[in-house]
């Protein structure tokens, strides 16, 4: 069921159909349209056209004006120039919205920009939902809609299926709905966007993912609009247990100027959108081809229990390439019970040749033999200790494909065939099928890994008014200069609940000497100015300080040598700051993406980032249990796991410290950016011992 208030509902399930542009000559896309629309729609359709002419039995009305009042789709296929006079006789007559294919608008330069921007002005003015334009259209099998020249009226169309496919581009979406007939998966929506002038991939993902008969969201994109949308939808898809696939074009410099020309795109960090992806538990891929292997495997809603992957076949050498593969994709090839083993070893016909091992190799002997075949797949199915499955076989009708048929209808557990070829009745059945090893383990162990997905973690609780007004007087502290003082930016990160050196500000030597006494230990000056934010190029630091007579030289002599080589920057007091040991150091920081905003970084830091740029990305907001998480992953465990890894204790610190940047870049939007670098990491302690705030930039008055 969709939701009733959704805003798409009228033009995405309609009641009434008009065709504006609709032709009965050969050739025309008014023409293909319409011959679509009439031969799956059950409700009245309406042709318009100027000619007034019959078509299709059916009077065709000579303008928008003479429809019925209020039809629910009107999908338009009239020149560019004529497009904007349309939406506004929609609008004006109470059309539920707008599928608009026409073509000629910013994707062909400055001239369509300004007559695409008057379309958008009126969709703005009017609130009209417009799909397009310079789209393809959309297919809604389940409510027999096809607004869309995707498929010609002559191709059989298939039975509506729980896959629904969203591409921002039409051709391509196109090419990936023909080629998801041919390999299975079963459609029953299709949607492209084309310009999104109005309607956006995210607002359909927002409002398919609601429906019922929806259980897969394949996604075909160059750009994302609307990245709250979009996160609402992944988060709702994670509740409702719907995968969400996506292939995104555009991640290089040479695509994202071939999106601009396109479709007028706006192309945002493909770093930032794969962890805003696997954040919310969006599942990215590479390939059409790798889109649609998921496709086929989720569109039967089976999950599995662990990542323990059973195998079959009737030679050793495909069970061998098999076994690679899942160690490749991180699925584990344990061996059967001595019981379950012993069982399936008694069901073979003697003498026998091959293996009861996982793989277990059946050699040729089994595959003629129906009722000993079906014997042996059901006893490896209902193994407890297994839980996925694939098999080998050919696409030829015998007893052992009778026998996959029957183990795939009668069990729950997820089952990928390898196969020379497709079969239609593994079609009809919706056996997932594949022509390659490797593409049939990978689309098993994404079952196991979305079937073990961590739960999405509530946003935080806000900041606390008093707290809030603190912080902000920090900042106002920095007057418009554009950057915090590493002591203000420090201090900023503590009320936020970051974990940060023992210091204090002083003004003269003598005051330095005693902040150093109460600190304790070794420790370091560093001079404060606003004009000097990478402090070491001019001398601006002493360190390893112990005694009271080093402290007095170091004081003098840093204030001297910043005068002599920045005599432009004006000291505005000196930090006398814990030296602190590190068996780590790690870095922080804090970006404002273009499309998704905030995110928050962590990686290996001091001179270690400019070796190896390992770093993981969390959109904000987010709670310590993900940060937690994320710390625990990085390098592949290996950051906690090594010898010398982060402690339960650290991963505590560096969580909070992620955290309290989360937050702070919720609460002051003039922060634009943060780096903490290095993050000093040594006995059950993650601190910042440097960091700098960067404000917005301030408007000259």
């Amino acid at each position: 069921m969709s939701d009733p208030n959704h805003r798409l509902d009228r033009l995405l399930s309609p009641s009434s159909i008009a065709v504006v542009g609709a032709s009965d000559k050969p050739g025309r896309i008014g023409t293909m349209v319409y011959e679509n629309v009439i031969r799956a729609f059950a409700g009245p359709v309406y042709p318009v056209n100027p000619r007034g002419t019959m078509l299709a039995g059916r009077q065709a009305a000579t303008s928008i004006d003479a429809l019925p009042y209020g039809v629910d789709l009107a999908i338009v296929i009239v020149p560019a120039e004529q497009v904007v006079a349309a939406i506004e006789q929609c609008a004006a007559n109470g059309v539920g919205g707008v599928t608009l294919l026409s073509s000629g608008f910013s994707e062909i330069g400055p001239e369509g920009a300004a007559v695409q921007a008057e379309l958008r002005e009126v969709v703005e003015r009017t609130g009209i939902p417009v799909i397009g334009p310079n789209c393809i259209g959309f297919m809604n099998l389940h409510g027999g809609v096809m607004a869309n020249f995707a498929l010609p009226h002559t191709t059989e169309l298939p039975v509506p299926g729980p896959v629904a496919l969203v591409s921002q581009s039409g051709g391509f979406g196109s090419y990936i709905t023909t080629k998801s007939l041919l390999t299975g998966v079963k459609l029953g929506w299709f949607v492209s966007t084309g310009n999104e002038v109005d309607v956006n991939i995210a607002e359909v993902l927002a409002s398919l993912v609601e429906r019922d008969e929806v259980k897969v969201l394949l996604v075909f994109s160059e750009t994302l609009r609307d990245p709250d949308v979009f996160i609402g939808a992944a988060r709702r898809a994670a509740e409702l247990d719907k995968p969400i696939v996506l292939l995104k074009a555009g991640r290089s410099e040479e695509a994202a100027r071939a999106a601009m020309s396109h479709t007028a795109s706006i192309v945002g960090s493909a770093a930032v959108l794969d962890a805003v992806c696997r954040q919310y538990g969006v599942i990215v891929v590479d390939t059409m081809e790798e889109m649609l292997d998921l496709g086929l495997i989720f569109q039967d809603g089976r999950r599995a229990r662990g990542s323990r992957i059973g195998i079959m076949t009737s030679s050793g050498g495909a069970g061998v390439l098999l076994a690679d593969c899942a160690a490749a994709e991180g699925l584990t090839v344990p061996s059967i019970p001595e019981r379950e083993r012993a069982a399936i070893e008694a069901m073979m016909p003697r003498p026998f040749y091959g293996s009861v091992e996982n793989p277990v190799d059946t050699t040729a002997q089994l595959t003629a033999n129906a009722t000993t075949y079906q014997q042996v797949l059901n006893a490896l199915v209902a193994v407890d200790e297994l839980d996925v499955f694939t098999t080998v076989t050919w696409a030829q009708p015998g007893p052992s494909n009778d026998a996959i048929l029957s183990t795939y209808r009668n069990s729950t557990k997820p089952l990928a065939v390898l196969s020379t070829g497709y079969l239609a009745e593994f079609h009809e059945a919706g056996v997932p099928t594949y022509l390659d090893p490797r593409r049939a383990v990978h689309a098993l162990s994404a079952v196991t890994k979305f079937s073990r997905r961590p739960a999405l973690d509530p946003a935080p609780e806000a900041t606390p008014a008093a707290d809030l007004t603190a912080a902000r007087a920090l900042v106002a502290r920095a007057e418009g200069r554009g950057l915090l003082l590493e002591s203000d930016s420090k201090e900023l990160l503590a009320r936020y609940g970051g974990a940060i050196t023992r210091e204090r500000t002083v003004a003269d030597a003598e005051e330095a000497v005693r902040a150093a006494r109460e600190i304790g230990g070794a420790v370091a000056l560093k001079a404060m100015s606003y004009q000097l934010p990478h402090k070491s190029d001019v001398g601006a630091i002493r360190l390893n300080l112990r005694t009271a007579d080093e402290v007095r030289d170091a004081y003098d002599s840093m204030l001297l040598e910043v005068a002599e080589r920045a005599p432009h920057a004006k000291v505005e007091s000196v930090l006398v700051q814990q030296m602190v040991p590190a068996r780590l150091e790690l870095t922080c920081g804090l970006q404002r993406d273009p499309v998704f905003g905030a995110v928050v970084a962590v990686g290996l830091g001091g001179t270690t980032i400019e070796i190896m740029a390992a770093a993981e990305l969390l959109h904000v907001p987010f709670g310590h249990a993900v940060a937690e998480r994320t710390i625990r992953g990085m390098l592949g465990g290996r950051l906690v796991n090594a010898a010398r890894g982060l402690d339960d204790a650290e991963v505590d610190q560096l969580a909070d410290l992620m955290v309290s940047l989360g937050r702070l870049a919720v609460d002051l939007p003039e922060v634009v950016e943060v780096d903490v670098n290095p993050v000093r990491v040594s006995d059950g302690q993650a601190v910042a011992a440097d960091a700098l705030v960067v404000l917005a930039a301030v408007d000259p008055v």
